[in-house]
């Protein structure tokens, strides 16, 4: 069962990979909200088919909906600070900022939620992450400017929230089946988003733009339905902190992509910074 939720999840992380560069492609098609719209909608239906297939009943019960409401109001400030930060940043550095970053901030809160003490490891560990958080963030250089046209402080406090998106899905699927959760949290924010959207709902980009709708469908069937799916699932099975771990296959992946498909440049602060919060990562999970 552990080897299966394993190598599930590194399918998925692939997968992953390929959601930087293609949220990159269409960041500046459409407005942020109206591409998390679409994606959350498709995500929806794809999951809802596989709930169809499967025989699964959509029934919650009152305590089941309010931790999916919670989970989709986690998950849908993460994306759109996703979309913001691809606006202006590298999808490659974003994706070995936000993953190698996740898995310490979700080390971090559980520690801090839980009240479970610190050892030196725990400190040792954390230390050198935040070191790598700061070398990605290439500190040297910390102007507001380059804060915010890098994308990377968007990144960082993605990498935070989307840690709290972890720990919601670990309680949450306790409590209910990973689809139907899962399903819950694409359609609620796709309903979230579009009081938000009003008239700018318009400027949807039309069909014949196959580019766009090529991406929102790799982004919300593909990634977010099926890869995202496959996450709770490992979550469900591995816990929070062994199947936050894994993100740590994105990094590179992702950095391979972008270069390949956007030909972006492959900075040596995001290669030192990744590694180094690979280690602090190694040093966190070395006793679990």
């Amino acid at each position: 069962m552990r080897l299966r939720s394993e190598l599930l999840l590194i399918f998925a992380m692939i997968i992953w990979s390929g959601s930087w560069t293609s949220g990159k492609l269409i960041a500046n098609s459409a407005d942020p909200r109206i591409t998390l719209f679409w994606r959350y909608l498709f995500s929806a239906i794809g999951i809802g088919v596989f709930l169809i297939a499967s025989g699964e009943s959509f029934r919650l019960r009152l305590k089941q909906a309010v931790w999916a409401l919670l989970g989709s109001v986690i998950m849908t400030s993460y994306t759109y600070i996703f979309f913001i930060g691809l606006k202006t940043g590298y999808a490659g550095a974003a994706g070995v900022l936000v993953t190698s970053m996740n898995p310490i901030f979700t080390f971090f809160l559980m520690r801090i939620l839980f009240n479970q003490r610190l050892t030196r490891r725990d400190g040792l560990g954390l230390i050198l992450g935040a070191v790598g958080g700061l070398v990605l963030l290439e500190i040297w250089h910390l102007t507001r400017e380059n804060l915010l046209l890098s994308g990377n402080l968007l990144f960082l406090f993605a990498a935070l929230v989307y840690a709290c998106v972890t720990l919601t899905t670990n309680a949450a699927t306790k409590r209910m089946s990973i689809a139907v959760y899962s399903f819950y949290v694409n359609a609620m924010g796709a309903v979230l988003v579009l009081p938000w959207l009003g008239s700018v709902i318009v400027d949807t980009p039309p069909i014949a733009n196959r580019d766009y709708w090529v991406n929102i469908i790799y982004l919300g069937v593909i990634s977010n339905a099926f890869a995202t799916t496959i996450y709770f699932y490992a979550v469900s099975k591995l816990g929070s902190a062994r199947a936050s771990s894994y993100i740590f296959i994105v990094p590179a992946t992702a950095l391979l992509i972008a270069a390949v498909h956007l030909n972006e440049p492959v900075k040596l602060t995001t290669v030192v910074g990744g590694l180094i919060a690979l280690i602090a990562v190694a040093i966190l999970r070395g006793k679990n």
